[in-house]
């Protein structure tokens, strides 16, 4: 197989305008490119409401930022802007209009996967493997420049060790284990019930444990039923729509453990120190989404017909019954959490 190395390259444009997680497991793209050459420029095409990652990851020269709101204008803007600019253009991204995007761009050399859309616009194809973790998926992309890359080495992201929230601050003993619950995301059928989740944290807290909610602004009135229900304000700190990104991630790796959905807070914990619980609902982790590291743990009913019932889940279950979470009972989750504390 050709080569890139050496082939006159010196600025390389990523193209990953899905969601945080997308996002966050398109970093070690960069990272493994500037080990192959600390030359290269690279820059990253991300949506506008994700410029956050901006702050957390030092070895992206530049991030362009699109507004998927604005269709045809924003795509129209973005093409102005990388037109005739980078030698070579990578998509992890498999929409239309991210190949559109790389075809408009004009650069010699375009990278994607067999089963984008419209691929016939890339000029070199890459086949598009179900089983393999995401972050190894992406990697692939990089076959050209080298074939073997470890995929599983650790980035580090730009992080201080401590927390800009004053309320957490006050709120930490240094001598207390910290749990971490991220209890929202974007797809109904991928979210563990409140109802489990509160008494989840219930007994968290009588085994002497703190609990931090995290989460987005949309995650919000979640939060505030979980806590009004723990009744336990000291024990159980709710910074849902607080804490910027960064923040976040700071926080998730001065705690003991993160729980969290198949959703983004699980690869936001993979860039830490600290293990992750991801809880399965309708998908499962041979999506290629989920936490790789030895000290991290899964939870799912296994053997259930209708699992999985799609990519990304749905807003309600399709069965009607909701059994891949349902009969996921707290206790099985608190078991999980409790042999990864032991351990820690």
């Amino acid at each position: 197989m050709e080569t890139l190395i050496g082939n006159q390259i010196e600025r390389i444009l990523i193209i990953q305008t899905a969601f945080l997680g997308d996002v966050l497991l398109t970093l070690p793209m960069a990272h493994h490119l500037k080990k192959i050459n600390p030359a290269y420029k690279v820059s990253f095409l991300i949506k506008k409401e994700l410029q956050e990652v901006c702050e957390i990851y030092p070895l992206v020269d530049e991030f362009i930022l699109i507004d998927k709101s604005k269709y045809f204008w924003s795509t129209f803007e973005v093409v102005k802007k990388i037109k005739n600019r980078f030698d070579v253009v990578i998509s992890p991204h498999r929409s239309a209009r991210s190949s559109l995007i790389s075809f408009l761009s004009n650069s010699r050399i375009r990278i994607s996967f067999d089963k984008s859309s419209m691929h016939f616009l890339y000029t070199h194809i890459l086949p598009y493997k179900k089983n393999q973790h995401e972050i190894e998926r992406n990697l692939s992309l990089l076959h050209y420049f080298n074939p073997d890359i470890n995929w599983k080495e650790k980035i580090s992201l730009k992080l201080e060790n401590y927390i800009f929230n004053e309320q957490f601050m006050q709120w930490k003993d240094k001598n207390e284990k910290i749990v971490v619950i991220a209890p929202g995301t974007v797809w109904e059928t991928k979210r563990y019930p409140e109802y489990y989740y509160t008494l989840l944290i219930k007994k968290l807290i009588e085994d002497g444990l703190k609990v931090v909610l995290i989460g987005s602004n949309q995650d919000f009135e979640i939060g505030l039923r979980i806590q009004k229900n723990i009744k336990n304000d000291f024990s159980c700190l709710n910074l849902i729509g607080k804490l910027t990104l960064k923040e976040s991630i700071s926080l998730i790796n001065l705690s003991n453990l993160l729980i969290c959905n198949d959703s983004a807070p699980t690869h936001m914990g993979v860039f830490t120190n600290t293990p992750v619980l991801t809880i399965y609902g309708s998908t499962v982790p041979e999506f290629g989404f989920y936490p790789f590291r030895s000290m991290d743990k899964i939870v799912q009913i296994e053997n259930l017909y209708c699992k999985p019932c799609g990519l990304h889940g749905h807003m309600k279950c399709p069965e009607k019954h909701f059994k891949c979470m349902i009969d996921l009972k707290p206790e099985i989750v608190y078991k999980e959490a409790l042999n990864i504390l032991e351990r820690k």
